[in-house]
């Protein structure tokens, strides 16, 4: 009977084994509990971007920038006004992309525009770059 009862026990237990949900590389999920179930790399939209003094120094920043290094001769420089909205992304840095709100200095016309920055806080200095500064489409 012993001779009989291993075999059925390795059997049981093989298809016990076998049924039993196990996790696989595709299937498993680290939860940081930080990623409050949004996609790793996405875009995540800044709450109270007007008000945040970290997104209004970089849209000052970017603004600047614009001013001192992409401004053609023919153009105005620009008076940051504030910030409209704006967004994160963790690629190799933080990129923020921000809806600014200027001021032709020569006109007074509003003047809206979308810039992308790139922080890396990591570095010295928190070394920033401005990536793009465009005129906002809406």
């Amino acid at each position: 009977m012993a001779s009989f009862t291993i075999p059925c026990f390795a059997l049981l237990l093989l298809l016990l084994i076998s049924v039993s949900p196990l996790p696989t590389a595709a299937s498993h999920r680290f939860d940081s509990g930080l990623d409050r179930g949004k996609k790793v790399g996405g875009w995540t939209e800044i709450p109270n971007a007007e008000s945040n003094k970290e997104i209004r120094d970089l849209g000052r920043y970017s603004v600047n920038k614009y001013n001192h290094d992409l401004r053609g001769v023919a153009e105005s420089p620009l008076a940051f006004s504030g910030v409209v909205s704006a967004g994160r992304q963790v690629v190799s840095g933080i990129k923020y992309w921000i809806r600014v709100a200027t001021v032709d200095t020569l006109t007074g016309d509003p003047r809206f525009f979308d810039a992308v920055v790139v922080v890396r806080p990591w570095l010295r200095n928190s070394v920033r770059d401005l990536v793009s500064f465009s005129p906002s489409a809406a």
